[in-house]
């Protein structure tokens, strides 16, 4: 999907432990929103109730990752198989679909030297193959959550 550049409404969700949970993905008002990112969140994030930023920025690069997890600082791309050149060679791809590539690259290096760990999943795993992706996010998410409280354990003892 195509990065914006203008400023983004971003929708964090809070979660209440006494009420029902409310939880939207807010549009924004020049680029929308992704139908499938859309999809992700409503059948994944929001049924771990999980706090997220949606289209969260990372100012130095002038980029948006489609979601942010930051109680357990992971980083989520929602990847669509066209317009990420799912299974297509260098050779095979179109010139947006190289432009696409390159910018993933960009953004995984970004979330390397800052040390937040990035998880890429596709559109046809979502959509055929739900109940592993949410395995995998599951795991990722305990993951992250265990290496910070032993970074916390850690900061606590020195």
């Amino acid at each position: 999907m195509a990065q914006p550049v203008k400023k983004v409404i971003k929708a964090v969700n809070k979660i209440k432990k006494t009420k029902k949970q409310t939880k939207t993905v807010k549009k924004h008002k020049e680029y929308g929103t992704s139908k499938l990112e859309e999809k992700f969140a409503k059948e994944f994030l929001d049924k771990l109730g999980v706090k997220y930023i949606y289209q969260y920025k990372a100012e130095s690069i002038g980029r948006y990752f489609d979601f942010y997890l930051p109680e357990v600082r992971l980083l989520i791309e929602v990847d669509g198989d066209f317009f990420h050149a799912y299974g297509k060679t260098r050779e095979e791809m179109s010139p947006m679909q190289k432009k696409n590539t390159r910018v993933d690259e960009h953004k995984n290096k970004w979330a390397l030297m800052h040390g937040i760990p990035i998880l890429r999943i596709w559109e046809h795993d979502i959509n055929k193959n739900p109940s592993e992706v949410m395995r995998v996010l599951k795991e990722k998410i305990g993951n992250c959550s265990e290496k910070i409280k032993l970074e916390e354990n850690k900061k606590k003892r020195h």
